[in-house]
C-alpha cells in the first residue's frame, strides 16, 4: 500500500472514530451499538477486531460483548477477472483446466473471502472460497496504523481499563491464522473425521489438491441458512406432518448434543456455531434412506482357547433432515485435563456448592499479579449467593460465566485461553438455542453431559488404590501421635516455641507504610529547607546578596515541591472519585 493511500486510510479511520466516539465508547464501555456500527463501516480488520473483543468477557460487560456478536460483514464482491487471476496464480493452472464450470458471480461474500459455485472435471459440485485480492495487505496496513495510534488512547483516563495492546496482539494472531486457508483446511478435515455422519450432522469433504493459502475448495453442501427456519412460522408444516416448532425443538436438542460431544469426547469444537455457519437440508424419504449411516461393532477374543471374531452392523433411523456445517475458520481445542476441570465446574454450579465452584474456578486459572484467595472467595461467594438461588432451569450459563470471568480478572487471575474460547462458543450457541427453542434451558441440558463425562473419566480402581494408600499411611502414623504430642508439649514448656504470623495483603500494607514514611521524610526535608532559608535571609549581612538569594532559592524550591505534592494529592482523589 502506497504512502498516499495509507494517509487517506488513516484520515478515514480517524474520521469514523470521531464520528462514533469510538475510543471513548470502547474504554468506557458505553453505547456498544455505536462501536458495532463504526467497526462495520471501517471494514474487515475492525470487524474481526470486534469479533475478537466479543469473546473477552474478562474485559467487557455482557451487554457490550452481545452487541459485538451482531457484527455483520458488508463487503463488496471482487470483479471476476481479479478472482480468476488469483485462483490461477495460486493453483498454477488455467481455470478451464481445473473446472468444467465456475460461476462468475459469488453467492456469498465476507470480510476475508467470497464464495463461488463450481463443478470439477469429474462433475462433482463444489464451493470455491477465494480470498479477496490484496486483503492481506489491507489488514496488515490497518493493524500497523492502529498500532501507531495506540499511544493517543493514553489521553483517555479510562483507557487503562482495557488493554488495547493485548487485544491488538490477539487480533493480529487471529487474522494471520484466518488469512492462511491451509489452517482452515486442516480444521475442516479434522472436523470431518470426527463429526461427519454423527446422527444428522454432516460436514463437507475438502478438496486438498485444489486448495492453497488463499483458495480453498470443498464439497457443495445443500440446504438453507438456519436463520430461515428461525424466521418461519411455528405452525407451518416442515415435513411429513411435523411443524416448524417441532423441528426447531429437534434441531436445538441436536445442536446441544453435538456440541457436548465435541467438547467432552473430541476435545475439538466449533468456536463460532452461529446460524450463518450451518445449513438445514430437508430430505425426501428416499434420500434419507440412502444417507443412513450404519453403526457397527466388532467383538473378538477367545472362548475355550478358540479365537472368535463377531461383527454386528445395523442402520440407525435418522430424521429426514441434515445439519450441514460449512465454515471452519474459528475452531477451539481443549485438553483432557481441561475437559475434566470444565465438567467439574458445571457439576459444581449445578449442585450450587459455592466452595466447590471457587475451587474449580481456581483450577482453570493462573495467577497474573497479587492475589488474595480470601478476597476472591468472598467476591465470588457474594455473586453466587445472589444468583444461584434461582431454579436450575432459570440459570443463565453465559451470565454466570461472564461474571465469574470478571471476578477473576479483578483478582489478577487469568483463565486458560481454551476455556475463554469455549465460553464464547457456549454464548453463541445459547443465543441460537434461545431463538430456536426459548423454553429450553441450555444449562439444564448440559449438566447431565458433564456428569456423564465425569463418571466416564472416574477410574474406580485408581481411586480405590489411592484411598487404600491414604488409610494405610494414616494407620502407620497413628502409633507415633502420642510421642509427637509429648514432643510438642515439651517444646512449649521449655519456651522454645515460635509463633509465625502472616499478615494478609502484607505487600500492600508495606507499600502504604513505605509511602507514608517517604511523605514524612519529604515533609521534614521541606521544613528544614524553609527554616534554613529563613535563617539565611534573616542573618545575611548587608551587601551579601548571594546568601540572601540562596535563601530565596530555598523558598522557591520548597514552594514548588509543596505545590507538586498538593497537585498529586488532588489527582489521586480525582482518580478515586472517577473509579466509584
Amino acid at each position: 500500500m502506497s504512502a498516499t493511500s495509507k494517509t487517506a486510510r488513516l484520515k478515514q479511520i480517524v474520521s469514523i472514530a470521531n464520528k462514533y466516539k469510538l475510543v471513548k465508547n470502547i474504554t468506557q464501555q458505553t453505547h456498544p451499538e455505536l462501536v458495532r456500527e463504526a467497526f462495520e463501516e471501517l471494514g474487515p480488520t475492525f470487524i474481526k477486531m470486534g469479533q475478537m473483543m466479543s469473546v473477552r468477557n474478562d474485559i467487557f460487560q455482557l451487554n457490550f460483548t452481545k452487541e459485538l456478536r451482531k457484527l455483520q460483514d458488508n463487503v463488496k464482491t471482487d470483479p471476476f477477472d481479479k478472482v480468476k487471476a488469483l485462483v490461477e496464480s495460486e493453483l498454477g493452472f488455467e481455470l478451464g483446466e481445473l473446472f468444467n464450470f465456475f460461476e462468475e458471480t459469488p453467492f456469498a461474500s465476507a470480510s476475508i473471502a467470497q464464495a463461488h459455485h463450481a463443478t470439477l472435471k469429474n462433475d462433482a459440485r463444489v464451493v470455491v472460497k477465494v480470498q479477496h485480492p490484496g486483503i492481506d495487505e489491507e489488514i496488515n496496513s490497518d493493524l500497523s496504523l492502529f498500532e501507531k495510534a495506540l499511544p493517543l488512547a493514553n489521553w483517555v483516563p479510562e483507557s487503562k481499563v482495557v488493554d488495547l495492546k493485548s487485544i491488538l496482539r490477539e487480533v493480529r494472531e487471529s487474522l494471520q491464522n484466518e488469512l492462511d486457508f491451509k489452517k482452515e483446511l486442516q480444521n475442516a478435515e479434522r472436523f470431518y473425521r470426527l463429526n461427519h455422519g454423527w446422527k444428522e450432522v454432516r460436514s463437507p469433504k475438502m478438496e486438498e489438491a485444489y486448495s492453497s493459502a488463499k483458495v480453498i475448495v470443498m464439497e457443495f453442501m445443500p440446504g438453507k441458512n438456519l436463520e430461515t427456519l428461525i424466521n418461519e412460522s411455528n405452525d407451518a408444516i416442515a415435513y411429513d406432518g411435523i411443524t416448524n416448532q417441532e423441528l426447531k425443538k429437534d434441531i436445538s436438542e441436536l445442536l446441544i448434543d453435538h456440541f457436548m460431544k465435541q467438547v467432552f469426547e473430541d476435545g475439538f469444537f466449533h468456536a463460532d456455531p452461529h446460524t450463518g455457519n450451518m445449513l438445514l437440508q430437508i430430505l425426501t424419504e428416499v434420500e434419507n434412506q440412502q444417507d443412513q449411516q450404519p453403526k457397527s461393532k466388532k467383538f473378538q477374543g477367545e472362548f475355550a482357547s478358540i479365537p472368535y471374531q463377531l461383527h454386528i452392523s445395523r442402520n440407525v433411523s435418522l430424521h429426514p433432515y441434515r445439519l450441514n456445517f460449512i465454515d471452519f475458520g474459528m475452531m477451539g481445542e481443549i485438553s483432557s485435563e481441561m475437559q475434566l476441570k470444565m465438567s467439574n465446574m458445571i457439576i459444581a454450579i449445578y449442585s450450587k456448592d459455592t466452595q466447590r465452584i471457587a475451587n474449580t474456578v481456581l483450577a482453570i486459572c493462573k495467577q497474573a499479579g497479587p492475589f488474595s484467595e480470601e478476597k476472591f472467595t468472598e467476591e465470588l461467594d457474594d455473586f453466587l449467593k445472589r444468583y444461584l438461588n434461582l431454579p436450575v432451569k432459570e440459570i443463565d450459563i453465559q451470565k454466570v460465566f461472564s461474571q465469574v470471568i470478571l471476578i477473576c480478572h479483578d483478582n489478577n487471575l487469568q483463565i486458560d485461553d481454551s476455556i475463554t474460547m469455549l465460553i464464547k462458543a457456549f454464548g453463541t450457541l445459547e443465543g441460537v438455542i434461545e431463538e430456536l427453542n426459548p423454553e429450553l434451558s441450555l444449562f439444564e441440558v448440559i449438566a447431565p453431559f458433564a456428569q456423564k463425562y465425569f463418571i466416564q473419566q472416574f477410574d474406580f480402581k485408581d481411586e480405590l488404590r489411592q484411598t487404600s494408600l491414604d488409610y494405610l499411611s494414616t494407620l502407620q502414623a497413628l502409633p507415633k501421635l502420642p510421642s509427637q504430642a509429648l514432643n510438642v508439649l515439651d517444646t512449649f514448656t521449655k519456651g522454645k516455641a515460635k509463633l509465625n504470623l502472616e499478615l494478609k495483603n502484607q505487600r500492600t500494607l508495606i507499600d502504604r507504610a513505605e509511602a507514608m514514611v517517604n511523605r514524612l521524610v519529604i515533609g521534614l526535608i521541606l521544613s528544614a529547607l524553609v527554616i534554613g532559608s529563613s535563617l539565611l535571609v534573616q542573618t545575611s549581612p548587608d551587601g551579601q546578596t548571594f546568601v540572601s538569594n540562596l535563601g530565596m532559592f530555598g523558598y522557591g524550591a520548597a514552594a514548588l515541591s509543596i505545590l507538586f505534592l498538593v497537585a498529586e494529592s488532588l489527582y489521586r482523589r480525582y482518580k478515586k472519585w472517577r473509579e466509584k
